[in-house]
């Protein structure tokens, strides 16, 4: 069974903000070596493959996180390098594959470190039509070409460019992606009614989730309307954990923008089992912007 809920909200034609980001001027990146193995880590929510790059003040702490059976991976930097960002965005590639820009989350790690979180990152940019509703995404990427990808790179918001010593990947992202389908089966029956007494999520003040100003400001004043539904893990303390676009619309910085607003906000009930215990489990949520 699927838990979904929607949302429509309108959004009046807001002051212009500029539309995507303008890439930023080339400089010299900071280049770091690894400083640890891989290391792999299994949660009830989602699937951690983690590295260290770098020693001293620029010793940096890459998470890579898959929450289900797809390559699509929540993506967190924790170091001194990545200091104060400012910006829309995040320009980030994969070995030789194409650069896309992401939005981001910035925090403070309790260690005091800056935290650098991506949510919803593909290899390549995936290839979605934008006419009307249709799965998505169409991602053009084999995990079984990814041994051909040893950097990640990463600029814009940041002082200066990043370019970490990552790969070659196939083990990393082969491990990632078996854990994620089995987290996928167990996370898609969690909180089943039909399994005795058990329940699934249930949303806490979900009109607090979105606000009309989350509404990318490019595409309400040329009034254009957007839709998409994502598929949200929430764990046992009901917070999200990862988002996934399951369909989308419009172009890529709105689904990344709802996906960082609910990833903030979004709040719940987790799903119980037979025993009443708490589980991590999907929710399924659709959300409408309208423009008036």
């Amino acid at each position: 069974m699927r838990t979904f809920r929607s949302a429509v909200l309108a959004a009046a034609s807001l002051s212009a903000l500029g539309g995507l980001p303008a890439a930023p001027a080339a400089a010299a990146p900071l280049v770091l070596a690894p400083a640890s193995p891989w290391q792999f880590r299994e949660y009830e929510d989602r699937c951690r493959a983690s590295r260290v790059f770098g020693e001293g003040e620029d010793s940096t702490t890459l998470w890579i996180e898959q929450g289900g059976v797809e390559p699509i991976y929540n993506l967190t930097l924790i170091g001194r390098p990545l200091r104060h960002p400012q910006g829309r965005g995040i320009y980030v590639r994969f070995g030789e594959h194409p650069e896309f820009v992401r939005s981001y989350i910035a925090l403070e790690s309790s260690k005091g470190r800056p935290v650098l979180t991506m949510y919803w990152v593909t290899i390549t940019q995936p290839q979605m039509e934008r006419d009307g509703d249709i799965p998505a995404p169409a991602l053009g990427f084999d995990v079984g070409d990814s041994d051909a990808i040893t950097t990640l790179s990463v600029r814009g918001s940041i002082a200066q460019p990043l370019r970490l010593e990552i790969g070659p990947m196939l083990e990393t992202f082969g491990t990632l992606g078996l854990c994620g389908a089995k987290l996928s089966g167990l996370l898609g029956q969690a909180g089943e009614p039909t399994a005795g007494q058990a329940s699934p999520p249930l949303a806490v003040k979900s009109d607090r989730w979105l606000t009309p100003a989350d509404y990318p400001a490019y595409l309400a004043n040329a009034e254009m309307e957007g839709q998409l539904t994502v598929r949200l893990t929430v764990n046992r303390a009901g917070r999200a954990s990862s988002c996934f676009v399951m369909e989308s619309n419009k172009p890529q910085l709105f689904d990344d923008t709802v996906c960082l607003a609910l990833m903030k906000r979004a709040e719940f009930q987790p799903a119980r089992d037979a025993s009443g215990t708490p589980v991590a489990s999907y929710y399924f949520y659709t959300v409408k912007f309208v423009v008036k």
